[in-house]
């Protein structure tokens, strides 16, 4: 995992006539898989467990929680394999946020990599990830599949 700390990934928010300044941590992060999930039920966390950017340390045991209450983007891929769909649920909390359904009709060993994006308003400490929307045999690790977020 890298985590940004250095000065540069940061931003000053004025308050007031230039009387002062509020250092504020940006939000972002992405996590990918890497290695296929078998045998998954529904309601199971798809495994994004390799973390590649978390500035501000919200990201943990494949669920982002947010630090601060805004308006939030999130993204996500799954890759499929032939006769494997995978219907996965953008969740927040308990509560289904997106979908995504990747089907893959070819022959062969041909993956097929597919993502879904939507906004969530979100509370501080409001929890998101994403789960199986339907039992799976298989979920593909192969081309790290990611799972993304940042505060607008």
């Amino acid at each position: 995992m890298f985590t940004y700390t250095d000065e540069s990934f940061y931003f000053l928010a004025a308050h007031g006539h230039g009387r002062g300044h509020k250092k504020q941590t940006r939000v972002a992060f992405t996590s990918r898989m890497f290695e296929d999930a078998t045998n998954l039920e529904a309601g199971d966390v798809i495994p994004y467990a390799q973390e590649v950017v978390d500035t501000a340390n919200a990201f943990a045991n494949n669920t982002f929680t947010a630090p601060t209450s805004g308006l939030y983007f999130f993204t996500w891929s799954v890759t499929s394999l032939p006769n494997n769909p995978v219907d996965t649920s953008l969740m927040k909390g308990t509560e289904e946020i997106g979908k995504l359904s990747c089907h893959n009709f070819s022959t062969g060993v041909k993956r097929n990599t597919c993502a879904q994006s939507t906004l969530a308003q979100l509370r501080r400490n409001d929890t998101v990830w994403v789960s199986a929307a339907e039992a799976m045999s298989r979920v593909s690790g192969t081309y790290w599949p990611t799972f993304s977020g940042y505060k607008l």
